[in-house]
C-alpha cells in the first residue's frame, strides 16, 4: 500500500506494530498528528477501546480514532484513522521491503 496523504513520521500501534502517520485531509499540523496517535496507541494499550480491545471508536483529546480490521487492513494498509470534522488522520503499514535473497 502506497502512502495517500501527507507524510507526517512513523509511530507504533499499541501492539508495536510500526505505522506512518499521515494527514488524509484537513487543516492538520504534523505534531499535532504524531501526539494525536501516540495518544491513541496509549488509549488503546490501556483498554480504553470498547468492547476486546478492537478499533474503537475511541475519544481521543476531541478526536475520534477506530481501527480497522484485518480485512480492510490487508485491502488498504490502512490500520486506524482519526477524525474531527473534515479533518483526518491515518496510521498506514509501511510497504513491506524486499529481503535480499539468500
Amino acid at each position: 500500500p502506497a502512502a495517500t496523504g501527507r507524510p507526517c513520521g512513523t509511530g507504533r500501534t499499541a501492539a508495536g506494530v510500526p505505522v506512518l502517520v499521515e494527514i488524509a485531509r484537513g487543516p492538520v499540523a504534523c505534531p499535532a498528528a504524531m501526539t494525536l496517535e501516540r495518544a491513541y496507541a496509549t488509549a488503546l494499550a490501556s483498554g480504553k477501546a470498547p468492547g476486546n480491545g478492537g478499533g474503537g471508536p475511541v475519544a481521543v483529546q476531541g478526536w475520534v480514532c477506530t481501527g480497522f480490521d484485518t480485512p480492510e487492513i490487508l485491502r488498504t494498509g490502512d490500520a486506524s484513522k482519526c477524525t474531527k470534522g473534515t479533518a483526518e488522520i491515518l496510521a498506514v503499514l509501511p510497504s513491506p521491503s524486499a529481503s535480499p535473497a539468500s
